[in-house]
């Protein structure tokens, strides 16, 4: 059944081939390159990527699931990233109908489950990050009964292989060890969770030796951008319930309509007498029930101000490091916690029970799951990319993967260019330079979690003049910096410019001088420069092609 519905969802995608639609925001404008630079340098084992920003450290390029790198050296990069979801979505549906199969006794709560939970819109670049985690959990439950031992150390390594330690890999470290404790305290002998946590902590230590090197004893060729970011604090009871109703950034669980039903659900088997539901279920359904709670009290916490004035005064990786990523449990533990709850009203013995008392439980799960259900319909990639078929961007207004890479566009600057890219740069204005990277042009801009400190300071001196004429832009840059790109007073810090548009630059003050020191030869920009001599640029030409989101003018610095 789960191949049924991974190819039902997944058609819309091979239909459109190349014009398929995915989340663009962190994915195809970054974490994507986390594959393709290293997926270039496989062979070479180098330790820089010179295409951007001057060169990264590899470390900082580290991507979320290694175990997929080999794809991205096989295959396109579309082909690569899909097979990658493809892969991601099975996972994340056999892990959770395992799991809560394994919870429940019940098949079919772990079926609807298992097909809420897959459909969520979580990012595939991630790996399984959040989509393996009912997987993770199955693992360890059959570690901790001593049953299918096999099957549940593969599984481990098959987590840390293809997820990320500083996403969700140090949360499941965490709290595999505090239950390992726990069990020591209460003297019980099971050797099998120690050998699967060991497993994993072998595992995510071989795949981020680097990072941890660099982050544990300072064994790094670089200080990091990251040592100058700077935390907001937010209000404590409204990040708590905001958190608590609808998760947060990059973990959409849309759970915010299954909490009533949960509630109700508990509370049902709070009233139901002993013989007559499996106790031992409940107690698991109120204990994870307030561990979503702690959740979203201890995400709050972290932005409280005096945490957050803590962290912005001391250096070191506890600077940067986001302890709060918690929250990214939550995709998949508000669906499990939702199966353990209807499973209360599920196995309440009732009376002269027989098939139509069965049907009418489910009926009653299927009308508490409905909102739910709508939710995951609107927000699913199998209904954007539908509506694309349906409607095209035209209308829907999302950009397909082959209008955003535009290859044939940037396979025309080239051959107008007509140089080795690797003898000089490009910077991007009002575009975003993920598709030049794709194509393989070397940039002095581009969107990094981890470059060098240095460079975000030489990179600021060719903006300065510009963001200090807006101080949203300016704040936006210096206390994150994340994205190194040419923000400037006109578009600010927005990088879809579309072709088409009557926007024409003007009285643009960035330091060229300094911005030639980088080795930037090539501007790209998405909008046309309207004293271009002044800044010292020579125009190359105008270019764009029918299916590219992109019209871009190239200039020669």
């Amino acid at each position: 059944m789960g191949i049924l519905i991974a190819v039902v969802f997944f058609l819309p995608y091979f239909i459109l081939g190349d014009g398929c639609i995915f989340e663009i925001n962190d994915q195809l404008d970054e974490s994507i390159m986390n594959y393709m630079l290293p997926a270039r340098h496989l062979w070479d084992r180098s330790t820089v990527y010179p295409e951007m920003l001057d060169g990264v450290n590899a470390s900082g390029m580290q991507p979320s699931a290694i175990l997929f790198l080999p794809l991205y050296c096989l295959f396109s990069a579309r082909v690569a990233f899909l097979t990658q979801y493809i892969i991601c979505f099975l996972l994340a549906f056999l892990g959770m109908y395992l799991l809560v199969r394994e919870s429940t006794e019940s098949s079919i709560l772990a079926m609807i489950a298992g097909v809420c939970f897959c459909v969520l819109p979580l990012y595939p670049v991630y790996g399984l990050s959040e989509f393996g985690i009912p997987l993770i959990v199955y693992a360890f439950l059959c570690l901790w009964k001593r049953k299918r031992i096999l099957s549940a150390l593969l599984c481990t390594v098959l987590f840390g292989l293809t997820s990320h330690l500083v996403y969700t890999g140090y949360v499941v470290l965490g709290l595999w060890l505090l239950v390992m404790i726990v069990a020591f305290l209460q003297k019980r002998k099971n050797t099998w969770p120690i050998l699967g946590f060991i497993e994993l902590l072998v595992t995510y230590v071989i795949t981020n030796r680097s990072l941890i090197l660099e982050i544990l004893v300072g064994d790094g060729s670089y200080i990091s951008h990251r040592e100058e970011m700077v935390s907001s604090a937010t209000p404590f009871f409204e990040t708590f319930w905001n958190v608590f109703q609808n998760s947060a950034q990059h973990a959409p669980s849309l759970h915010k309509y299954l909490i009533l039903p949960i509630i109700l659900f508990l509370i049902l088997g709070a009233f139901c007498k002993k013989e007559e539901t499996d106790r031992i279920l409940y107690k698991a359904a109120v204990v994870n029930f307030l561990f979503l709670i702690a959740i979203a009290l201890f995400y709050a916490f972290c932005h409280m101000t005096v945490v957050v004035d803590w962290k912005n005064n001391i250096t070191g990786f506890l600077h940067y490091f986001q302890m709060h990523r918690f929250y990214w449990l939550y995709p998949a533990d508000w669906y499990l916690e939702f199966a353990l709850a209807a499973a209360v009203l599920w196995r309440t013995k009732i009376p002269h029970t027989d098939s139509r008392m069965l049907l009418g439980k489910l009926v009653i799960l299927i009308v508490c799951l409905l909102p739910t259900l709508q939710m995951l319909k609107v927000n699913s990639g199998m209904y954007l990319n539908v509506n694309q078929i349906n409607n095209g961007s035209g209308i829907t207004g999302y950009i397909s993967w082959e209008s955003w890479f535009s290859e044939n566009l940037m396979q025309k600057i080239d051959d107008a260019i007509g140089r080795d890219k690797s003898t000089y740069r490009v910077a991007h204005l009002g575009i975003s330079p993920a598709p030049s990277l794709m194509h393989g042009f070397y940039t002095v801009d581009g969107y990094s979690n981890n470059y060098p400190l240095e460079y975000k300071h030489r990179f600021r001196e060719v903006i300065a003049p510009e963001i200090e004429k807006n101080e949203e832009v300016r704040v936006y840059f210096d206390t994150w910096g994340n994205r190194c790109y040419l923000f400037n007073s006109i578009t600010g810090n927005y990088m879809r410019l579309q072709k088409g548009n009557s926007l024409i630059y003007e009285g643009l003050e960035f330091d060229m001088d300094e911005l030639r020191s980088l080795g930037c030869e090539y501007l790209f920009s998405g909008a046309e420069i309207g004293d271009a001599d002044r800044m010292g640029l020579e125009l190359v030409g105008y270019f764009e092609t029918e299916e590219s989101y992109w019209g871009i003018w190239v200039y020669e610095l």
